[in-house]
């Protein structure tokens, strides 16, 4: 039998990474100044992804319990990345902040996804 609560844990936490992915390579992406054209469908795709994480995050924090934790780094990512121009026109310090600030939120989600699928395989081996 499945923990109804860890599987809806797990599906949250798992749209959360995927839309920090997102969010990672366009700013990655939009810090490349190799690649000088930003389309507007990039623009598009950074303002959704963007405004996905904006509605979700908080309630995705509070389920997984870590609302205090990574509440204020993830708004400082959010804040800071406004648009794709816009993180091509950072201050290096600020484009450090923003690449510290981001790992934070993602690494322990990582980890925090980890413990949940941990504790998923424990459940199932009880349940055999």
């Amino acid at each position: 039998m499945r923990d109804k609560a860890l599987e809806t844990q797990l599906r949250l936490l798992t749209l959360q990474l995927d839309n920090w992915k997102k969010l990672h390579d366009l700013i990655t992406y939009g810090l490349d100044k190799a690649r000088p054209i930003i389309s507007a469908e990039q623009e598009r795709q950074f303002t959704e992804i963007r405004s996905n994480l904006l509605q979700e995050t908080e309630h995705v924090f509070g389920v997984l319990g870590v609302l205090g934790e990574l509440s204020g780094r993830a708004m400082n990512v959010l804040q800071r990345g406004v648009s794709v121009r816009g993180v091509r026109d950072l201050s290096n310090e600020e484009v450090r902040r923003l690449e510290t600030e981001w790992n934070g939120v993602f690494t322990k989600l990582g980890v925090i996804q980890g413990q949940l699928k941990s504790r998923r395989k424990s459940l199932s081996e009880k349940n055999s």
